[in-house]
């Protein structure tokens, strides 16, 4: 069996998998990233190494290749196998064209390349490259529903000015998340404004909302390492569920009822064994 056989038929196979395990394993859409993420300025950086692992995404081809860049359809195999006898004689190919977003690397020229650098298990590729600039950084792992979630912390962002300086920044997993981030800025901008005997510009609201209480909040979560217990949630999910335990609290036990940390250990007493719960239940009905 040809290479070209051998790594479209584990293409086929990653194919067959993703559908009985439900992962994606199609390439990520440029396209769709760059208008959910609005991107818009490009930064040129140059001739460089990449991870070969970090290229996840292309322009346009997402159907002839799978998310391994291995190639998928048959019309491939003449080009694939010229590229293969050049990455195997001393000459070797040229540099592949790539964007890159985040940490995240698309293919804007040199797909062939790239799919048998990676079947010849090379750990990086020569590549001309250039950075579209984002305000949501994006992880080399990102799927398609990790770029729509991501469209709502983009909106988020650019209407409160806020920079994420890490992946997870401001990032929530929750259906109506954004919007629950936005009601608390208005909300602390209402008192703030009472406190001041004044209006509060959104600005202002932002900068204080960012400092006095989701900061100090967040700060509460990473001390108690409370996101050892939920893997699955983000900093900001965990931050919601702490001021909606607070608000409990306050309406239970009044204004004095207790503080974030208060909160945060009430959440893991109270989240954690129904999590367990579920997680029985489900193993007892694969019984």
């Amino acid at each position: 069996m040809s290479r070209f056989d051998s790594a479209r038929l584990a293409a086929l196979m990653r194919d067959l998998l993703a559908r009985l395990l439900r992962r994606p394993e199609d390439l990520l859409r440029f396209d769709d990233v760059r208008e959910r993420l609005r991107l818009k300025h490009v930064v040129d950086r140059g001739t460089q190494e990449v991870p070969i692992d970090r290229i996840v995404g292309t322009i346009g081809r997402e159907r002839e290749f799978s998310r391994a860049f291995l190639p998928r359809e048959e019309s491939l195999r003449e080009r694939w196998e010229e590229i293969s006898e050049l990455a195997e004689g001393q000459r070797g190919f040229p540099p592949v064209e790539l964007y890159l977003v985040g940490e995240a690397y698309f293919v804007v020229d040199g797909h062939h390349r790239v799919s048998v650098a990676r079947v010849n298990a090379a750990p990086s590729i020569e590549a001309r490259v250039k950075e579209f600039l984002t305000p949501v950084p994006l992880p080399a792992d990102a799927t398609v529903q990790d770029v729509v979630l991501r469209e709502g912390q983009a909106d988020f962002l650019e209407t409160t000015g806020l920079v994420a300086d890490r992946v997870d920044d401001y990032r929530t997993t929750q259906g109506n998340g954004y919007e629950r981030l936005l009601d608390h800025i208005s909300v602390h901008r209402y008192f703030r404004g009472i406190e001041l005997g004044r209006d509060v510009t959104w600005e202002e609201a932002v900068a204080s909302w960012r400092d006095t209480v989701y900061g100090p909040v967040v700060e509460t979560i990473r001390t108690s390492e409370i996101m050892a217990d939920f893997p699955d949630d983000t900093e900001t999910d965990l931050y919601l569920f702490t001021m909606d335990h607070l608000y409990y609290l306050k309406q239970r036990y009044g204004e004095q009822a207790g503080q974030a940390a208060d909160a945060v250990e009430g959440i893991r007493e109270e989240r954690k064994p129904r999590r367990g719960t579920r997680k029985r239940r489900a193993r007892d009905r694969g019984k």
